[in-house]
């Protein structure tokens, strides 16, 4: 049994879950149906798994699903994301009320934005912004308005700083590997005292074949490492799980987080959306700096098993976040 324990310390410490482990008889642990007779100690040291999205600045990778260059296969890939996630995205963001002001960051085409506006109805008023507004400049409702803005670097007085009654964001911050604190950070500026932040993002590096019999298992396997695929690129394949601590660091008060996964199979939607966003990284890593012929059959491993309806696999875990400003705080004046 001991060696057993061991064993499973091990394998975390592998993982970067533990960063020392120490098993010891020498103090009393006594409990002998586990230790036959035999004082057992397992020390563990924990530590933060190494993050992946602290990247240097020269590494800094990027937002890899632009649409330049590919306006109707991201409106086709951002349709599907909408088809998957918006009827839980509305679950999430039920708290709204008539008359609220909110705030969506990063928001895509746009369809939670309006969304929020049929919410809060005409007393309301909605914000939706995005680096890149293509979509959303085809939205044409009276409580809704559009604004080409980088939450990370322009100023925040232009949103109007302490008004939002909510301000929500989805799928975005993952892609600022180093910088999701100070997303977050001057979201919750955009708050009113007693505001909510609601966040949704994914640990994306959980996606796991579920069938290790499969044909397709191995390959695929040994090309994702269980998430190490994003590590390679300077991403957190386990940033989602991150929220809660981050909008702790934040200043945020009654924090809440839930998390959802499914398995699912090759040709569902899931998968067809899966497959679209890694072949837009492709697309961009293609124009990059090109890509070696191991680089393209490491695509073909990962995208050719979500046409496959006998392929299942387990879904990334997606996280929901929301935390309130306190009440008590005074506003911020910085922009």
């Amino acid at each position: 049994m001991i060696w057993f324990l061991a064993r499973i310390m091990f394998i975390l410490h592998r993982r970067g879950i533990l960063m020392g482990v120490t098993v010891s008889t020498a103090t009393p642990f006594k409990t002998k149906a586990l230790t036959r007779g035999r004082p057992l100690t397992i020390v563990c040291t924990m530590s933060e798994r190494h993050d992946a999205s602290k990247v240097p600045e020269s590494l800094d990778p990027g937002y890899r699903l632009a649409a330049r260059g590919r306006k109707a296969a991201e409106d086709d890939r951002l349709g599907l994301l909408e088809e998957i996630f918006d009827p839980i995205s509305r679950r999430r963001r039920a708290l709204v009320q008539p008359g609220w002001r909110c705030l969506e960051v990063g928001a895509g085409r746009g369809s939670m934005a309006v969304w929020l506006a049929e919410q809060v109805g005409a007393s309301g008023h909605v914000v939706a912004t995005d680096i890149d507004v293509t979509y959303l400049e085809r939205l044409n409702i009276p409580n809704l308005e559009v604004r080409q803005h980088n939450i990370l670097e322009d100023p925040l007085d232009t949103l109007g700083l302490a008004s939002f009654d909510l301000v929500c964001s989805r799928l975005m911050l993952f892609w600022l590997p180093g910088k999701q604190e100070t997303a977050i950070q001057r979201m919750a500026e955009c708050l009113r005292p007693g505001g909510w932040l609601v966040d949704e993002d994914g640990d994306w590096g959980t996606i796991s074949p579920v069938d290790r019999s499969h044909p397709y298992y191995a390959r695929y396997q040994r090309t994702w490492r269980d998430g190490e695929w994003w590590t390679s690129r300077g991403y957190d394949p386990t940033f989602g799980r991150k929220l809660p601590m981050l909008f702790g660091k934040c200043g945020l008060k009654n924090i809440g987080n839930e998390a959802t996964a499914e398995v699912v199979r090759g040709g569902s939607p899931w998968a067809r959306w899966w497959q679209e966003t890694l072949q837009a990284i492709r697309v961009w890593e293609q124009a990059d700096g090109g890509l070696t012929e191991e680089q393209k059959e490491e695509y073909k491993a990962l995208t050719t098993p979500l046409t496959d309806s006998s392929f299942w696999f387990l879904n990334a875990l997606l996280h929901a976040c929301w935390g309130q400003r306190s009440s008590q705080e005074p506003s911020s004046s910085s922009g």
